[in-house]
């Protein structure tokens, strides 16, 4: 995890494609964009779900696809297995929600230096257990 301006990154793979998440308590969600969307949906490995109402940040409701996804990992071990995400249209940010956050809790984040602390974090070799109580990653 790394932070910037009050920002705190994420570094997860999607689909097997690498992908920076923006730490987001506020999201109820996941969110992906277009461009991650497509490198992986031209995998395969997208399956629609449902469609939402989504209230975005400036204030407007939003008609959105949710799609579940093959595989979400944390770079550094973390396996989520299928997982829902909206697709939001354009170039914006990857949200990292809280459905996603929910499959570690209870969780522990440190503002300085940058980490967050995980709980029922599976690894994505069966052999090693589990990652309980491991700090995901840390600002260098």
């Amino acid at each position: 995890m790394t932070g910037s301006g009050g920002a705190l990154e994420v570094a997860m793979s999607v689909g097997g494609q690498p992908v920076t998440f923006l730490l987001d308590t506020g999201a109820a969600m996941a969110t992906i964009n277009s461009a991650v969307f497509k490198s992986i949906r031209d995998r395969g490995n997208v399956r629609k779900t449902r469609e939402v109402a989504a209230k975005m940040a400036d204030g407007r409701t939003r008609r959105l696809n949710v799609y579940e996804i093959e595989a979400l990992h944390l770079v550094g071990g973390c396996d989520i297995g299928p997982t829902e995400v909206i697709v939001v249209p354009g170039s914006g940010r990857n949200l990292l929600g809280l459905n996603v956050l929910s499959h570690f809790a209870p969780l522990t984040l440190s503002m300085n230096p940058p980490a967050l602390g995980l709980s029922n974090c599976a690894l994505p070799t069966p052999n090693h257990g589990s990652m309980e109580g491991a700090i995901a990653a840390v600002a260098p």
